[in-house]
């Protein structure tokens, strides 16, 4: 049971970013503010979160609350730290599957060092989101 929910979990994380490029608007650049976060037991599974930089512009989200929950994401990832960030992400858990603004890209585990200095992480995140041709930064916080 638990190999048939990995592969339907597995499809649809793989179907995910497809998804999410269509989604994007086709401005000058889109950009991506992300960290690493971990969801809890059982699995203690990694991902590397990530949500559309809100210093570019964006469509407006119709629902204030998750405009607010946004930008306090925003404010966490540049002022604070990606756990905070996690937390802040889980505290709202509920809006955020409701407004699908968090994109998660599962990893096996925490990047090493060497992986940062080459800067893998972040060219995973533009392997997966951003859409080809079109300029893209990201920014990934570490812990």
């Amino acid at each position: 049971m638990r190999f048939v929910l990995s592969i339907v979990v597995g499809f649809l994380l793989s179907a995910a970013p497809a998804f999410c490029q269509e989604a994007l608007p086709a401005t000058s650049g889109v950009g991506f503010d992300c960290w690493v976060g971990r969801d809890g037991k059982p699995f203690f599974t990694n991902y590397i979160r990530c949500i559309a930089d809100r210093d570019l512009p964006q469509p407006a989200q119709p629902d204030p609350e998750s405009e607010l929950m946004l930008d306090l994401l925003h404010r966490e990832l540049h002022t604070r730290s990606g756990a905070d960030a996690e937390r802040t992400m889980k505290a709202h858990i509920e809006l955020v599957r409701e407004t699908r603004a968090v994109w998660s890209i599962r990893i096996h585990s925490y990047p090493y060092e060497w992986s940062w200095q080459e800067g893998r992480p972040e060219q995973l995140v533009r392997s997966v989101l951003c859409p080809n041709d079109v300029p893209c930064s990201v920014m990934i916080r570490q812990h």
